[in-house]
């Protein structure tokens, strides 16, 4: 690959930003296809009633990483400016925001788990244990917060591989703690998916522990206790919120669209769930794996902006976009070739893998769309502090065309899952064009003094 061709871009810088984010992706992914294949031994219900459990703290997770993204664009700047002692107050509004923002997720967890999973499928028996696996992991949604903030923060001040490794002890945990109460070890009886859900709050407080012990033992310019005395001063706590609300609105936005999609599945059959079911992790560890060229567009890009390098950044905005591209072309064909055999893992009916596969195809060939909107909308654009362009597109992109796109083609046009599926992926390409005129007009770049 010449350099005509990547004009700019520094590998060295990239690697170590993208490489252990994505690491760390893939082994969180990993951890959810570990998931889905030991629930995948209870049969297609219990596939399904996982998917539901999980929505809320979906929903929850893309709020809370709305906060952090905005936490990383100063953060990214700050560092390149080298005003590291703003570190502290970064953190502090971040925690602040993120406990408003997940305490109606922790009261809709603990008090209506039944109500909230109810809004995805109508099968009783699939309701009922969703419902126990959501009340299980609401407990986990305070500390997952920590996680989430503390690695934004982490990633952009050079510290990305401590990230990695907290997340590698997660899931080595979560995986030997649902082996012991999914299926049940010595004294301990097997719950099955309500041991997942057990699992999953472990694994998600030692990670949440791990992180914060870190921090305060290299004195971390971003540590807790520095954050505690941190003052925010009032034009600060104005302007990051002015760029939150957007960013959270986004996120969220997009998540509850996902979570409508997941519940016209649900509605259409439980067959249908569980086959949409089986291609998340796939989709996960896809995605995941470039979630680090993400991150690492919105940090560099970040430093080039704090630093006033403002040609540099948009030289880089492209050099993201083409590396993304031909990343997703390749992965894609090796999701076409060799995703049937990784559903020989499963114990579910013949109809739901064949389904299964069929989808992993449509993903395959809309994944370099998926892959550049997140590059180019959540790092590129962000790194300028474009929080509400992106939050436009968001609404227009899922609310104004995919979910109506979904209704219809689900239960008007009464089609089958797979032609669905491939509706809702129209609003996708939608996105990344007026996303691209964004990024070609120039005026998303910004500096924050």
């Amino acid at each position: 690959m010449s350099r005509n061709f990547i004009k700019i871009l520094d590998f060295k810088t990239l690697l170590s930003i993208a490489l252990p984010i994505s690491i760390q992706s893939l082994i969180q992914s990993s951890l959810g296809m570990i998931d889905q294949i030991m629930i995948g031994q209870l049969g297609e219900n219990a596939v399904a009633s996982v998917n539901l459990g999980t929505r809320l703290m979906f929903i929850m997770v893309y709020s809370l990483s709305g906060i952090s993204a905005v936490a990383s664009i100063y953060t990214s700047q700050y560092e390149g400016a080298g005003t590291k002692e703003k570190h502290s107050s970064v953190m502090k509004i971040t925690i602040l925001e993120g406990l408003i923002c997940v305490l109606p997720f922790l009261i809709a967890g603990l008090f209506f788990p039944s109500t909230v999973v109810r809004l995805f499928s109508k099968d009783i028996n699939v309701v009922g244990s969703g419902a126990n696996y959501l009340f299980i992991t609401a407990f986990g949604f305070i500390p997952k917060l920590f996680s989430i903030s503390i690695s934004a923060i982490l990633r952009c001040t050079g510290k990305a591989k401590i990230t990695l490794i907290t997340g590698f002890i997660s899931v080595i945990s979560n995986t030997l703690l649902n082996l012991i109460f999914i299926f049940g070890f010595g004294p301990i009886k097997a719950y099955g998916v309500e041991g997942a859900a057990i699992a999953t709050v472990i694994a998600i407080f030692i990670e949440a522990t791990v992180n914060i012990i870190y921090l305060e033992k290299t004195k971390h310019p971003s540590r807790l206790s520095l954050a505690v005395k941190a003052k925010l001063e009032k034009q600060f706590y104005k302007k990051f919120t002015i760029t939150t609300l957007p960013a959270i609105g986004n996120e969220c936005f997009w998540a509850l669209g996902d979570a409508i999609y997941s519940a016209i599945y649900g509605h259409m059959s439980t067959i249908s769930l569980a086959a949409m079911t089986l291609t998340f992790p796939i989709q996960g560890m896809s995605v995941g794996f470039f979630s680090g060229l993400s991150a690492a567009a919105g940090v560099i890009i970040g430093n080039n902006l704090g630093a006033k390098k403002t040609k540099e950044a948009y030289t880089l905005a492209w050099d993201f976009f083409k590396l993304c591209v031909i990343g997703c072309l390749i992965l894609g064909l090796i999701i076409v070739l060799f995703g049937s055999i990784y559903l020989n893992f499963y114990n579910v009916a013949d109809e739901v893998k064949t389904y299964t596969k069929s989808l992993l195809v449509i993903f395959a060939c809309f994944l370099w769309v998926k892959v550049s909107n997140m590059v180019m909308l959540g790092g590129v654009l962000r790194s300028g502090g474009k929080t509400r362009y992106t939050l436009i597109l968001d609404l227009i992109g899922t609310w104004g065309i995919g979910i109506p796109l979904g209704l219809i083609s689900a239960f008007v046009f009464k089609w089958d899952i797979l032609l669905v599926y491939t509706a809702i992926c129209i609003e996708e390409i939608i996105r990344l064009a007026l996303g691209l005129m964004k990024v070609k007009s120039k005026d998303w770049i910004s500096i924050i003094e």
